[in-house]
This record gives structure tokens, C-alpha cells and sequence, in this order.
């Protein structure tokens, strides 16, 4: 059975439906198989009824009849977040690609947070925000973790958001990304089970493959001690018997997480006979017996830690440097002082828990890592009179590596020409889609677009893609000219204020001077929208004034102007950052006057005295005939010449 989604205009509507013929798979059509689990699962729980398919040797009749009752499940406002985990779990588990493109419209519907009511659905919802938000670091986990005890539409939508904005290809139904993640999950569960103490029923080896996929390299055995080594050391099998034995270790190398580092994780068993799950180092498995018996008069943790790193040391890295400085303290002398081991050691669990303790990468994907094509692009809420307008400016280009022939390196290197197409995706608070539609070419050479549409009130989230056409490209090299489309997301507030009792202020557009861009000459405002740049970039900001209280149109209102740089955090509202003790250093204090009913206005910044990294520009705008002041921000990135 093949699924189909209904599209129309161009825009994805909610009907699923099943297509009769399992093409696919070769079997041949089933009638009446669809109809027969829709009717069943009207008088009972259809995720029940699914199972019980499943249980039965036929998951194909649990999608048929997941997929027909979609739709009753929405209008009634009763979306099972259970039935788009299990959906989505026995699509991968079985190999049932043909439904890939329709499981990701169900999970995306499922967790829309209209129906996180039920008790079940409030578990599957909690449940799946701990095996999403484990890609994530660990304090924004925990925060919507616990949000989600007290309000799990709020984490529903956060796990929402969390793949819309992860999705490598946002204009078609099928979100890679998603699929990756469960394809990792489903291996997990199948290979990483000594115990099942993660979120994703397997030991702490599946939390690391589900976040980084598989390693580049591993080794795996018993920790023990040899005869040989036993002799060379002089001790005895009896010295040793009660403090070695023999855990089980697993070292995993990944290459890809902080190139051109390796990345090491450790597993063992904690103590030696505790369960086997991630450890900082060594000094975890080895166990507390070890730490306080003796063998010739030395504690036998000592001569665990030599043994053992001559096993580790297999992995080379770390492993393989610690032995060598052990070899050198144990071949210097038959028995080194206890106190020089002490200090070692010490230094090593003090390396593993730095390591340990330091930042790095939440999760690893080829799709987060590939090459997409280059996108700027600034959501910003506007008026047209009374009207609230959403105002949408991209500019992109595709990246690619140009073969160059060493002969004609002279010549220099021609990139082809290329075609961009800018698509727009408007969501409601639920994030489920509202609007998709094409951006309009505004400059000559056709790369930067703009679309201006009505501000919707339910608007809560929009998505910006761009995608490229090269002359002359090959489907084969697709990989060498990044054709995954660039995309960015924006967090839509809502529209801007229409009475004309206070004065009202659009967001901030950015960038450089259109007049030092070749070729932009027909830019609708007097900016080349940008967010990153170089620090010796003028920062040209863009913003517009309306209905000044009080001032009659044609006439003048006067402002005064505060422009600050601040350091970017985040979760800071505007108003925030505005305030004296934010951090922010005031770059302008200016007096403006702006003409009603609406005032045009641009300024450039020099940002060559700040640090490079992430910042946050803030305009305060207040009244002086009020005292009324808006206030509006926008991150940027500067670049370190």
C-alpha cells in the first residue's frame, strides 16, 4: 500500500490517504484490508489496534489504518502523538519506505500540543521530548523537560520545532533528518542492550550512537591481567584474584564530532562488576576493593591501572600515551613510590573529568554537516497604513568547488551561472503550515528576493529556503555544489499594533550599502540584506516609524534614538537588552525626526572596535512628546577580518 498526500496549489493540505496496491513490495492488492482496520478502529483505541496488527505479523495493516484515521483524529482535535512514534518506528523497522514522506506529515500533526490533555498522550509526549531533547545540551533539555511536566503542549511544540528547523529539505514532506535520527534509534535498540537504562530502551553506547551515528573506529574486550605480566611485576594470581575482575570496556573514536580531533567515550562496567555504561576513565571501573588492598605493599589499584591501560592502550590517543608514561615509571624501577602512582592517577581522573566536562558538539548528522547552498535572510514586521505586513528579504547563492585546470589557472576560475528560487513557509503558534508560497526576484542578477504578505495573526513561525539551479550542473555532481537548500527560521511575534493612539515601530532590517554591491540597483529599500559580516563592514540598519501620536500626516514627529551592542544571549526579550544594566554599550544617541504617517529611516554602523562573534543590535525609539518608547533587535554575526 503506497501513501499519497494531498497537495493543492502548491501547498501541502491535511488529507492522507491510502492508495490501493502494494507496488513496492510486490504483493498484491489487499481489498478491503484499509477499510476493515478503519471501521475496527472506530470502536476501539487505534494505537491499540495498530499493535495488535503488529503483534499479529502485519505492521503494513497498522499504517493502513493509522493513515485512515488521520484525519478524524484532527478534526476532532485529538492527534495521538503515540500512533506518529510507533508510525514512524515501524516504518523504519520494516523497511516500508514508500510511507517515509507521510510519517513525517504524521509526526509533525501529532505533536502539535492541541491534545496533550490525555494521560497517554502526555507520556509519548514526555517520552519522546527525552529522546529529542538528548541532542540538544544538557540545560535546555532539562529546562523543557521540566516545562513540559506542567504544560506538555509547550514541550509537544518545542519537539515540533525542533525538526522543522532541522529539516535538510524543507520544501518537500520528507524530513531526512527525522528519519536519521529513528534509523539510529531502531539500530540502537537492535545492537546496544546490556541494559536499558537510556531514553531509547538501550545502554548508555545507544545514547551516543543515536547522537553521533556510528564511529569511525572501535575496540572492545576484558580488562585483565596477564601471567606475563603478572611475572614481569612480581605478583601473584592470588595477590590479584580479588581485586581483578575482568570488566567489560568498549572505546569509541569519532573523527567527524571536532575535526581534526579525534573524540574519544569510554564504556565499562562501574566497579568492575556494576553495569556497563558510559564512564569518565579508567578510576570508574576500577573497583573500591582495589583502592584499599595491598599487594606488596603498595595498593593494588596501582598495578590495575598499568594492566589495564595496556589493554586500552589499543585505541592509541590517550590510551596509548598513558601507558608510555607508565612504562617509563615502572621501568625506571622494579616498584615506583606509591606516592608518584598516587599523583598520577590523581592527574589522570582529573583529565578525564575536564575532558569530560568539556563542551562539545550535542549531536552529529551528515545532513546538519553537508553543504547547503549560502542564505541571508530578515523576517521583519511592517504597516502599510493600518495594514500589519510580514516583510521577507533573502539573498543566496549555491557553494560549490570549481574544478580548475592547473593549465588555464591563469585564466582564473568562471563559476557557472545560476538560478535561485526563494520559498516562504508560514506556520500558526502549533506550527502547522498556513502558507507556502515563492518569493519575488527584486534585483538584476536575480539573487535577492522579497515578499510582502498580509500579518496573519495566527502567524507564529516562518521558515525561508533557497534553492538553486547551476547551469550546466550534473545530478552526479550534486554533492560538489551543495544543492541541499539553504534555510533559515524565524520566531514570529505578533503583528504589529494598528490603532494610531502611540506610535508603533517595524523590526530592524540589516545589512551593507546596496550601492557597493555590482549590479543592485533595484533594491525596494536602501539596504542589501546581510546578518554576518566582516568588521570592517558599515552596518547599515533599516527601520520605519508609524503614525507618530499626535502628528498629522505630512507633518513632523521628533525621537530620540539609542542604539546599542550587545552581546548575544538568546532568550533576552528586547526590552531586556534596553535596559542599563543589560551589558549593552550605547554605539548612537541621536535626536530623528520622522514625517507621519510613516518615516523612513537607515544609519550605518562601525563595528570595527567590537569583539567578532555573535551579537544583538538594539534600537530604542522613544517619543518625546510621550515619552513612549518600542524597542527592537536583531542578532548578527561579526567576522574577524
Amino acid at each position: 500500500m503506497v501513501p499519497a498526500l494531498c497537495v493543492a496549489g502548491g501547498v501541502m493540505h491535511a488529507a492522507l490517504a491510502p492508495v490501493s496496491g502494494s507496488v513496492a513490495h510486490g504483493l498484491p492488492p489487499q481489498p478491503g484490508t484499509a477499510a476493515e482496520a478503519a471501521r475496527q478502529g472506530q470502536a476501539e483505541d487505534p494505537y491499540e489496534r495498530g499493535q495488535a496488527f503488529i503483534s499479529a505479523g502485519n505492521p503494513e495493516a497498522a499504517l493502513i489504518l493509522w493513515v485512515a484515521v488521520q484525519d478524524s483524529l484532527w478534526d476532532a482535535g485529538a492527534e495521538d502523538p503515540r500512533i506518529a512514534v510507533a508510525f514512524i518506528e515501524t516504518v523504519v523497522e520494516h523497511g516500508f519506505d514508500d510511507y517515509r514522506e507521510v510519517a513525517s506529515l504524521i509526526f509533525e500533526r501529532a505533536f502539535s500540543g492541541r491534545a496533550a490533555a490525555s494521560e497517554k498522550g502526555r507520556s509519548e509526549i514526555l517520552a519522546e521530548g527525552r529522546r529529542t531533547l538528548a541532542l540538544t545540551d544538557s540545560a535546555s533539555a532539562d529546562s523543557w523537560l521540566e516545562a513540559g511536566e506542567e504544560d506538555p503542549g509547550l514541550l509537544a511544540r518545542a519537539i515540533k520545532r525542533f525538526w522543522i528547523e532541522r529539516d535538510p529539505t524543507p520544501t518537500t514532506p520528507l524530513n531526512e533528518r527525522l528519519f536519521e535520527h529513528w534509523e539510529r534509534i531502531v539500530h540502537a535498540r537492535r545492537n546496544y542492550i546490556y541494559n536499558y537504562s537510556s531514553a531509547y530502551r538501550t545502554d548508555d553506547r545507544g545514547v551516543f550512537y543515536v547522537k553521533y551515528g556510528e564511529p569511525d573506529r572501535i575496540t572492545a574486550g576484558t580488562l585483565s591481567i596477564s601471567s606475563f605480566d603478572q611475572r614481569r611485576l612480581g605478583v601473584s594470581i592470588a595477590d590479584m584474584v580479588a581485586v581483578d575482575l575482568n570488566p567489560r570496556y568498549e572505546i569509541w573514536r569519532y573523527a567527524n564530532i571536532e575535526p581534526p580531533a579525534f573524540t574519544y567515550f569510554l564504556f565499562g562496567n562501574v566497579d568492575q562488576t556494576g553495569p556497563f555504561e558510559y564512564v569518565k576513565g579508567l578510576d570508574q571501573i576500577i573497583g573500591p576493593s582495589a583502592r584499599t588492598r595491598r599487594v606488596n605493599g603498595m595498593r593494588s589499584q596501582y598495578y590495575l591501572e598499568y594492566f589495564y591501560y595496556i589493554e586500552l592502550s589499543k585505541m592509541g590517543g590517550p590510551y596509548g600515551n598513558r601507558l608510555a608514561e607508565l612504562e617509563r615509571l615502572w621501568g625506571e624501577v622494579r616498584q615506583p613510590p606509591e606516592g608518584v602512582l598516587e599523583a598520577r592517577s590523581a592527574q589522570f581522573a582529573l583529565d578525564d573529568t575536564w575532558e569530560a566536562q568539556r563542551p562539545k558538539p550535542p549531536a552529529h548528522s551528515d545532513f546538519d554537516d553537508s553543504r547547503k547552498s549560502a542564505l541571508s535572510a530578515q523576517v521583519a514586521r511592517t504597516l502599510a497604513g493600518q495594514d500589519p505586513r510580514v516583510l521577507v528579504l533573502a539573498v543566496s547563492s549555491p557553494l560549490w568547488k570549481p574544478a580548475v585546470d592547473r593549465r588555464e589557472i591563469r585564466e582564473g576560475i568562471s563559476l557557472a551561472q545560476f538560478s535561485a528560487v526563494h520559498t516562504v513557509i508560514a506556520r500558526d503558534r502549533g506550527l502547522n503550515e498556513l502558507v507556502r508560497a515563492a518569493m519575488v526576484e527584486v534585483d538584476i542578477e536575480g539573487n535577492v528576493s522579497m515578499l510582502e504578505m498580509r500579518h496573519a495573526s495566527q502567524f507564529g513561525h516562518m521558515t525561508v529556503a533557497a534553492e538553486h539551479v547551476v547551469e550546466g550542473q550534473d545530478l552526479e555532481d550534486a554533492e560538489d555544489v551543495g544543492v541541499l537548500p539553504g534555510h533559515r527560521h524565524f520566531a514570529l511575534a505578533p503583528p504589529l499594533r494598528r490603532d494610531a493612539v502611540q506610535f508603533e515601530l517595524s523590526d530592524l532590517i540589516v545589512g551593507i550599502s546596496p550601492e557597493s554591491i555590482i549590479g543592485v540597483d533595484s533594491l525596494p529599500l536602501p539596504v542589501h540584506p546581510a546578518t554576518r559580516f566582516w568588521r570592517a563592514d558599515p552596518v547599515r540598519v533599516y527601520l520605519e516609524i508609524y503614525h507618530p501620536t499626535g502628528v498629522a500626516d505630512g507633518e513632523i514627529g521628533n525621537y530620540d534614538l539609542r542604539v546599542l551592542v550587545a552581546p548575544y544571549t538568546g532568550a533576552a526579550t528586547p526590552e531586556q537588552l534596553a535596559r542599563p544594566d543589560a551589558g549593552g554599550r550605547a554605539a548612537i544617541e541621536v535626536e530623528i525626526e520622522s514625517e507621519a504617517p510613516t518615516g523612513r529611516h537607515y544609519f550605518d554602523l562601525d563595528l570595527r572596535n567590537e569583539r567578532p562573534g555573535p551579537l544583538q543590535l538594539v534600537v530604542q525609539v522613544t517619543d518625546r512628546a510621550t515619552g513612549v518608547s518600542r524597542v527592537r533587535a536583531i542578532p548578527i554575526a561579526l567576522l574577524a577580518n
